[in-house]
């Protein structure tokens, strides 16, 4: 294989990005992996700093508890995917801030492998934040809500 069609690979990979690609021509087999977050080219703005997110999270509680509500509770995300606010792309969110939530009310979509996992709510409260984008993906943990009960 000639180097050139290695980086078109390679570029591809970025361009859709892909973590896996594996290419296979008669006897021949080119696997490819990347890790996200180890390499970080300079541009590439897409990739999540983790320590960012959590500082973000910090002052975002901390308002919470100085604006008087002292119990916060964080709904993470319990798989990989991306996060969808509404059950389809022309209908009403599940909830917005402020929405008044019971246990077991579903909250979002995280969809994984065409695969649409309801999230729910697990206790009763009210939707003080939500920390991400309709769209985005999400990583297994990622804070998604934060509900104040």
């Amino acid at each position: 294989m000639k180097p050139e069609e290695l980086k078109a690979y390679a570029d591809f990979m970025k361009e859709h990005g892909l973590t896996y690609l594996e290419v296979r021509k008669g006897e021949f087999r080119l696997v490819l992996r990347a890790e996200r977050g180890i390499i970080k080219e300079e541009g590439d703005t897409a990739l999540i700093d983790k320590e960012k997110e959590a500082d973000s999270l910090r002052k975002v509680e901390a308002e919470i508890k100085e604006a008087g509500d002292s119990n916060v509770v964080s709904v993470r995300a319990p798989l990989i995917g991306t996060f969808y606010r509404a059950p389809s792309p022309h209908a009403a969110p599940f909830v917005e801030v402020g929405t008044v939530v019971k246990k077991g009310m579903t909250l979002c979509i995280i969809e994984a492998m065409k695969v649409m996992n309801e999230i729910k709510a697990e206790c009763d409260g009210t939707v003080k934040k939500i920390l991400v984008e309709n769209g985005s993906p999400v990583e297994f943990g990622q804070v998604l809500f934060l509900i104040g009960i």
